[in-house]
């Protein structure tokens, strides 16, 4: 297969809209951005367009079989999403049927998530008894499972009822010994302070509260353990107006978002897009309202897009995507208009590539 050019493009490299440059070449071979032009290849037309790196969703759950999961999956490249977290219970066999397909976002996956007898999520039917952690002796077992099972990350749910924080320590522990991230889900403030007390500390707290705001001492004291925060509005403003939990409020969520961005502490994208009956969240298009809810809360588009692109990459520790850079995987999107500018250009996606082959061509 020869290369592909796109030209007269706005680039945004994951970073900031580079001047002097408006054209791209892809390796369709190697699935690479290359300095090499291009003399036999197609050349697409971006006039009136930009360039981006492919984004991420760092919160999403899929449904419990590949097949019912294929329409999520589509509605996600159909975004301009190219690379997911997965953060329910993926089995290591629907996990591989799915990174083997080449016209997917990749999946990266935590496999079952820690909590303890008795707490909300230990109810759900998916659930077995490898989630249950109900000592440190556990915990200790939990992540040699789980990195046995090939997971990519640790997660942990903190609750009351929930894993004690002695339990909570041990799997962060635990996971900083195997070499992977833990993510905490804490959607309470009882539960972000739990997140906030491990020791060794937590590498990124999925969620914000919905009961209470963080506090400027939250803030600060997850930037100064070096922690990063996704806060899911999209899942929290659904979950709000369903008015199916007592005593929460979506203006909790947004003022806790003021105080992290006031921080300075690394904020991601991520949708917790699910197909819950109680609060579903749309896979794919989600990502497009996270985007708005953040720039309503402060952020401006360049600190969204970075979000969503680099800055993802580079706290998954995935190295080889995230910047539009010569040498790295084509995972690239083109959207109508200038979404450095306004944030809801972005739901004008016209083509997303993956490893420099295209996953979704718009209308």
């Amino acid at each position: 297969m020869s290369n592909f050019t796109i030209s007269n493009a706005r680039i945004f490299d994951g970073t900031q809209v580079l001047k002097g440059q408006d054209t791209v070449t892809i390796d369709v071979d190697t699935g690479l951005i290359t300095d090499m032009p291009t003399q036999t290849g197609t050349t697409i037309d971006g006039t009136g367009m930009t360039l981006l790196p492919g984004l991420w969703d760092t919160h999403v759950h899929l449904s419990q079989s590949t097949e019912t999961s294929l329409p999520l999956l589509k509605a996600m490249s159909a975004s301009g999403i190219t690379t997911a977290i997965e953060c329910g219970r993926m089995s290591t066999s629907q996990h591989a049927d799915i990174r083997a397909r080449h016209d997917l976002p990749e999946i990266r996956y935590a496999g079952n998530f820690a909590t303890s007898t008795g707490s909300i999520h230990s109810k759900f039917p998916f659930v077995d008894h490898e989630s249950i952690v109900d000592s440190v002796d556990a915990a200790t077992t939990f992540v040699e499972a789980r990195v046995k099972q090939g997971a990519d990350y640790i997660k942990i749910v903190a609750d009351i009822p929930g894993p004690s924080q002695d339990v909570i320590n041990q799997l962060s522990r635990g996971a900083r010994e195997t070499g992977k991230l833990s993510i905490v889900h804490a959607a309470r403030s009882y539960a972000f302070d739990m997140a906030l007390r491990a020791d060794p500390a937590v590498n990124i707290i999925t969620h914000v509260p919905m009961d209470a705001p963080l506090t400027a001492d939250h803030a600060a004291s997850m930037k100064e353990k070096g922690i990063i925060a996704v806060p899911t509005l999209a899942m929290e403003e659904a979950l709000c107006a369903a008015n199916f939990i007592p005593n929460i409020k979506f203006t909790a969520a947004v003022d806790s978002v003021k105080a992290l961005c006031a921080a300075g502490v690394p904020i991601l994208v991520g949708t917790d897009s699910n197909q819950s009956p109680i609060a579903c969240v749309k896979h794919g298009e989600a990502i497009w309202r996270e985007m708005e809810l953040l720039s309503a809360a402060g952020m401006t588009p360049i600190e969204i897009l970075h979000a969503a692109t680099q800055l993802s990459a580079e706290s998954f520790q995935v190295s080889n995507r995230g910047r539009i850079a010569t040498g790295l995987r084509a995972d690239l999107i083109l959207v109508e208009g200038d979404p450095t500018v306004d944030i809801q250009a972005m739901r004008k996606v016209k083509n997303v590539w993956k490893a420099g082959r295209e996953i979704y061509s718009g209308p």
